[in-house]
């Protein structure tokens, strides 16, 4: 259980903030349609939270591999050059998104004595996200290099962690909810025919 929620643990921080912002903008819509005023704590809780969402939501994504990726002049390579060009981009990922959690926690450091105008929160709070996403980032790319150099997998193709939720794309659920009507109307045939034959 604790495994399957640390794997899982930017979708919780991330999905926890996407409740927060949806809440907050919620709260400001009814507020501006009864009492034609929005609340400018609300505002700031949103920005904050769409920090959270686009960082760490971020990494939940890579995490999966799930950024666009165009790799198909490279699969065209001989397999000897299609390895040293993944052990290069996978080093260069690690690079920036170490180098970015340095900078973004210098940046979070600096950030404590500037605060926000209505509820006075450090902007600490909201540069945090930025450190978070890219700290995770930085281990994810760790794990794919490991990957890469171990198990040959050039494309990111195995999972860096076992227990992480998998989620469908929207085709892949168009298709599951399809075929689940067509074998729930089967069964509901196949009843009646019986109950016919029965008669």
């Amino acid at each position: 259980m604790l495994k399957k929620l640390y794997v899982n643990f930017e979708e919780i921080i991330s999905g926890t903030a996407l409740l927060i912002m949806t809440f907050c903008v919620i709260g400001n819509v009814i507020g501006r349609l009864v009492i034609s005023k929005s609340s400018a704590a609300f505002d700031e809780i949103s920005y904050i939270c769409y920090a959270y969402i686009i960082f760490v939501g971020g990494s939940s994504l890579y995490k999966r591999f799930g950024h666009g990726a165009i790799d198909l002049l490279v699969k065209l390579l001989p397999k000897k050059v299609q390895a040293i060009l993944s052990v290069f981009v996978t080093s260069l990922l690690v690079f920036i998104c170490g180098l970015t959690f340095i900078l973004g926690t210098g940046y979070c450091i600096q950030a404590w004595t500037r605060r926000s105008q209505t509820l006075h929160f450090p902007y600490s709070i909201t540069a945090f996200a930025l450190v978070l996403g890219f700290f995770f980032m930085t281990i994810h790319s760790l794990f794919f290099l490991k990957n890469v150099i171990k198990k040959k997998d050039y494309y990111h193709e195995i999972p860096i962690y076992e227990g992480i939720y998998v989620v469908d794309s929207v085709e892949d659920q168009t298709e599951a909810a399809l075929a689940h009507e067509a074998e729930k109307r089967l069964m509901q045939n196949t009843v009646s025919d019986s109950e016919k034959g029965g008669e």
